[in-house]
């Protein structure tokens, strides 16, 4: 029986789920695996408040009496951020332990020198959690896909936002209502700013494409747009069309260029994370030899994101990752805007006079843009929603024609421009 002392840092949301699926399923781990699993100690700030929840370990404060302890083999950080995150994982990887994190924003933000230590260290890395939740994403790519060469993955990598829009799309909710409803259920934080505005998503599509094209970016590079100026009318006149919203990261290899973003996308009824819904998330990998491999179900959560991170356990434990370190990757050389080629749906809300159609058609065609089709949706007011569906055109163009048209008197708002992800 191979017998595992677990230090645990962070006794939040995930921690304590870690705890509770030792405490229940660890006899069921044991016989499956023959891996005795046991938190020798866990540290949280404010470990005072959880001490009666906790029997039989060792409670402390200071994450050093974690690293320094050498009878523990394997630190588990969950604690998020980027430091003191950062030092427990770098310190701990230093003496020789073994690491399991779900720390998503270091890993996509200042991850380098953890994944180069780990490489030349004879300790190992698991982040399954980071990404997926309870979706083994990045098991997916590191074993299951590896006689592949992926081409793209596209992701609804984040509930909140999914939720909101599930509950634009079935209820006709604002998108305000929305959030407030996502918040009431539990599924957005008080403050949402981390998930409305796509971050949440931009961290776990650059952790993705890092091992599925063995390219490292620079998160501040990424295109990154939420859904806040995604409004209940976009989701009716998508529909209409044949489209849902989703907001999505994507990731693809264009020639020898890569192409990352994430922001609202229409994607075809038919297309199959479009009927990913409410807190749900999906991941589509498109390969060489398999065609596209998706990947379904809750991707947070504190007994889903536990599973992640006692999956990392026991993998590391099995010794299934020994010697296979992360390998050397170059820097991505990003897919310049000139070259990103989409069809778009664009809103505009515009004042009811002769001639407007006319300007705005003339500075599309003036930077390349054929209109493939136009809808006016009549309403008792001054202004009112202008759709037009574009032809293929490159997304610097249509950028150009944005800045332009916003410009005119007659427009009222921004206007709104959703990718269309054929």
């Amino acid at each position: 029986m191979k017998k595992i002392k677990i230090g645990l840092i962070g006794f939040g949301t995930v921690g304590s789920g870690v705890y509770s699926l030792l405490k229940k399923n660890s006899v069921l781990i044991r016989q499956r695996t023959g891996i005795d699993i046991n938190i020798k100690t866990i540290c949280d700030l404010e470990i005072d408040k959880f001490k009666d929840k906790i029997q039989n370990i060792n409670t402390t404060k200071s994450w050093k009496n974690i690293t320094d302890d050498s009878e523990i083999d394997t630190v588990i950080e969950l604690i998020g951020g980027i430091e003191p995150a950062k030092s427990i994982v770098l310190e701990s990887l230093k003496k020789g332990k073994n690491v399991v994190t779900a720390n998503k924003k270091l890993l996509a933000e200042d991850g380098e020198d953890i994944f180069k230590l780990e490489s030349n260290s004879g300790s190992s890395l698991g982040f399954e959690a980071s990404v997926g939740g309870g979706m083994p994403c990045i098991q997916a790519l590191r074993d299951g896909l590896v006689g592949n060469r992926v081409d793209a993955v596209l992701g609804i990598l984040n509930g909140t936002t999914n939720y909101i829009l599930t509950r634009m799309e079935d209820d006709g909710l604002s998108f305000n209502d929305a959030l407030k409803d996502a918040q009431k259920k539990g599924f957005a934080e008080a403050d949402p700013t981390f998930d409305i505005e796509g971050f949440d998503a931009a961290h776990k599509i650059t952790v993705l494409a890092r091992l599925a094209f063995n390219k490292k970016v620079a998160f501040s590079s990424i295109p990154v747009e939420g859904i806040t100026g995604i409004t209940s009318g976009d989701i009716v006149y998508a529909k209409e069309m044949g489209y849902a919203i989703k907001l999505l990261g994507a990731a693809r290899i264009v020639g020898s260029e890569l192409e990352i973003t994430v922001r609202p996308a229409m994607l075809s009824l038919k297309h199959p994370l479009a009927s990913v819904r409410n807190e749900y998330n999906a991941v589509m990998f498109s390969a060489d030899m398999t065609d596209p491999i998706i990947l379904y179900g809750k991707g947070a959560g504190s007994l889903p994101t536990a599973s992640a991170v006692i999956s990392d356990v026991i993998q590391i434990a099995r010794k299934i990752k020994s010697g296979e370190k992360l390998p050397d990757v170059e820097t991505a050389k990003l897919l310049k805007p000139k070259d990103q080629i989409y069809r778009y749906y664009m809103r505009l809300s515009t004042a009811d006079r002769p001639g407007i159609l006319s300007r705005v058609s003339g500075v599309l065609a003036k930077n390349s843009i054929s209109i493939a089709s136009v809808m006016q949706k009549a309403e008792n007011s001054k202004y009112v929603p202008v759709i037009i569906m574009t032809h293929n055109c490159s997304e610097q163009g249509m950028l150009k024609s944005v800045k332009e048209i916003n410009s005119f008197d007659f427009i009222e708002s921004d206007i709104t421009i959703i990718r269309i992800e054929e």
